[in-house]
């Protein structure tokens, strides 16, 4: 044996906040936006963002970013 790997931890899971997730999903709602380049630039899932863009537009507007 040449080599010998040592796992001290555990691999948690991301916590992404409300605005990450809002930027994200707005980039993707935008028109001839790639959802997978998005995610890929972020270094999330594209099933998160299609998740996140989906919950947004769901909800209630509560920002003055979404005022159309």
């Amino acid at each position: 044996m040449d080599r010998i790997e040592v796992i001290t931890s555990v691999e948690r899971r991301r916590k992404h906040s409300l605005a990450e997730k809002e930027r994200l999903a707005i980039a993707a709602a935008a028109p001839g936006a790639n959802v997978v380049e998005i995610a890929r630039a972020a270094g999330v899932d594209p099933s998160l963002v299609y998740r996140w863009r989906r919950a947004l537009s769901a909800a209630p507007l509560i920002s003055s970013e979404f005022d159309t």
